[in-house]
């Protein structure tokens, strides 16, 4: 552990989308603003899937990985960390999903107190009726769900009907889509609603520190 490492709290491993990687606006933004919520008490830690650093080094388009490449990478990440930092996991959209698969591919940490997941894809795009619930109500580590309330991978009024375990916590983004964004008419701007995210994610992993 470095000199630096001993003033954190906190670490997060967070997992990007699949159109995306760690270097898109959303990461960044969310990243930078934990950082800045915590006062630099929480270490984010962003990584690309292999697909993902292929697309880079080509500029070709590809699709993600199967699962238990995706899995696998992020179990790398895990296995990275400070051991003697608490830990708390999670990601955007399918990088959500593939931490909760990490969870049940791997033992878990003895430090790994939390999940944490940035637009959680209930269900593909125009396909309600394929719920992916079964993965999250698999992992009973406390989590936090930040979700907008008109995202189309799960609008709130669709998500207030599902059987959900209880050791998740919701945070709905008024009128924000699926990367937070919220209407014009809301007043707000994505980054607003991102510094919204950012502090009650904050508030999460510090009520698992206490």
């Amino acid at each position: 552990m470095t000199a630096v490492d001993t003033a954190y709290r906190a670490q997060i491993i967070l997992a990007h989308g699949a159109g995306a990687g760690s270097n898109s606006d959303f990461m960044k933004q969310i990243c930078n603003k934990i950082t800045e919520v915590s006062q630099n008490k929480i270490k984010v830690i962003l990584f690309d899937f292999p697909y993902m650093q292929l697309i880079q080094q080509t500029g070709k388009k590809r699709p993600p990985n199967k699962m238990p490449v995706l899995s696998q990478s992020f179990i790398e990440q895990m296995n990275r960390v400070d051991a003697n930092l608490p830990l708390f996991i999670g990601g955007k959209s399918m990088g959500a999903r593939v931490a909760l698969q990490a969870c049940l591919d791997a033992k878990m940490p003895v430090n790994l107190l939390g999940y944490i997941a940035l637009g959680y894809p209930f269900h593909p795009v125009g396909k309600p009726e394929k719920l992916r619930l079964a993965l999250l109500n698999s992992v009973d580590l406390p989590g936090l769900i930040v979700q907008g309330e008109r995202d189309t991978f799960g609008k709130r009024a669709e998500v207030d009907t599902y059987q959900i375990n209880d050791n998740y916590q919701f945070n709905w983004i008024a009128t924000g889509d699926h990367s937070l964004k919220p209407l014009k008419a809301s007043g707000f701007t994505q980054l607003q609603m991102i510094e919204t995210a950012a502090n009650s994610i904050k508030e999460f992993v510090d009520a698992k520190l206490i």
